[in-house]
């Protein structure tokens, strides 16, 4: 079933689906570090700032930089900004994702803040974030019926899993899984895709050439990618 969508809740749709990957993949990401932090070696926190911004000093502490990428609604790349931008877009879109979906997020957010509210000084949980988005996105897909809809937001999904793996060095064939299935979904919603970026991307993402070192080759994958939709 499809029906008109306006350009303003295809925008939001999109996004929603960008920030709530954006978090998903952040905790993902920030496992590694905590797993290095409680086995006692040493961990590279300016790689991960110089990945997502803004860039830190390589001696801050554990504690800090927690702070910053986890709980500081300023940093555009923290969880907690992630959430926020999700939940905004959520909000706004209440009567196309059903409230229910709407929760997960919002569910999220109150754990993060939680955390946040913690004096004890321990690392912060965020499981429990994890499965509220997996949850979410379980939502999106079994309760809407509407593939535009549903497909606007696997788009930014797969923008955001697309930029994030190759800023964090993912492998090719990672890389390449993720874009295959954008590929497939293509054939269902296309009417916001520009097909010249897309091609072009296809091109790019080349086994023989995929080097993410070649921070010219990096640039031009981040930028085709973050121009494939259009909207």
């Amino acid at each position: 079933m499809t029906f008109a969508i306006s350009d303003t809740k295809a925008n939001r749709l999109f996004w929603l689906g960008r920030y709530a990957e954006r978090a998903y993949l952040s905790i993902h990401f920030l496992r590694r570090y905590f797993d290095m932090y409680l086995d006692g070696n040493p961990v590279d926190f300016s790689t991960y700032a110089k990945n997502l911004g803004p860039k830190v000093d390589s001696e801050l502490s554990f504690k800090d930089f927690a702070r910053i990428y986890i709980f500081d609604k300023n940093n555009k790349s923290s969880i907690a900004s992630c959430l926020t931008g999700a939940n905004d877009n959520a909000i706004m879109l209440r009567e196309v994702i059903t409230s229910e979906s709407l929760s997960y997020i919002q569910m999220s957010i109150c754990h993060l803040e939680r955390e946040l509210n913690r004096t004890d000084g321990r690392l912060p949980q965020l499981q429990s974030i994890t499965d509220n988005l997996l949850a979410f996105f379980g939502s999106i897909e079994e309760r809407l019926y509407n593939d535009k809809v549903i497909a606007l937001v696997r788009y930014g999904r797969f923008i955001e899993s697309l930029d994030m793996h190759m800023r964090f060095e993912y492998s090719f064939s990672a890389v390449r899984e993720v874009f295959e299935s954008l590929l497939r979904w293509t054939e269902i919603e296309n009417s916001v895709i520009d097909s010249c970026s897309l091609s072009k991307f296809d091109v790019l993402l080349n086994e023989a050439n995929y080097e993410l070192n070649d921070s010219t080759y990096r640039r031009q994958l981040l930028s085709t990618v973050n121009s494939i939709v259009v909207l």
